[in-house]
């Protein structure tokens, strides 16, 4: 049976075994990396563009939290240079409270800029969606799969 891990803000998972990686993404950035010759593949989570002061975990970050996954790829046997990115999120969903500042788009900036340090090209990307995303990634294969969420009601709601 093949593993299914959920990921929330702040995780890293990588694996050289076949398994199933998802997340559920808003204005939030994942990176999904995959070298095809040993398949092995990963996934982040990140809130945040970059570090602040008041940041409690450093993984919430785009740079710190690429820098891990990568590390982890490496550590799990993957050559860098075989290595190839899928990026999914950064959305704009909150436009009445962040019209001055858009987290999503800077997460992807970060992602896209700390994948060009390491050399990795994006092959794929479904970003800057204007709805709640969920995203499926195959280990085993390097497919990613997306799933756009509809808007969500609280049982109080008339609809």
């Amino acid at each position: 049976m093949v593993k299914k891990v959920i990921l929330n803000i702040c995780d890293v998972y990588v694996s050289s075994e076949p398994a199933i990686l998802q997340t559920v993404l808003g204005s939030c950035v994942s990176v999904c990396l995959w070298d095809e010759q040993l398949r092995i593949g990963g996934m982040n989570h990140f809130m945040l563009p970059q570090m602040s002061f008041d940041t409690e975990r450093h993984e919430r970050c785009g740079c710190e939290s690429i820098n891990e996954l990568v590390g982890e790829m490496l550590r799990t046997g993957a050559d860098i240079r075989r290595l190839r990115a899928k990026l999914f999120g950064g959305g704009k969903l909150l436009r009445e409270f962040t019209e001055n500042l858009d987290i999503g788009k800077e997460n992807i900036k970060a992602a896209k800029e700390m994948l060009k340090k390491y050399g990795i090209p994006v092959t794929k990307e479904f970003t800057e969606p204007g709805c709640g995303i969920k995203v499926i990634f195959y280990t085993a294969t390097g497919r990613a799969f997306v799933k756009k969420l509809e808007e969500m009601h609280t049982a109080d709601d008339k609809h």
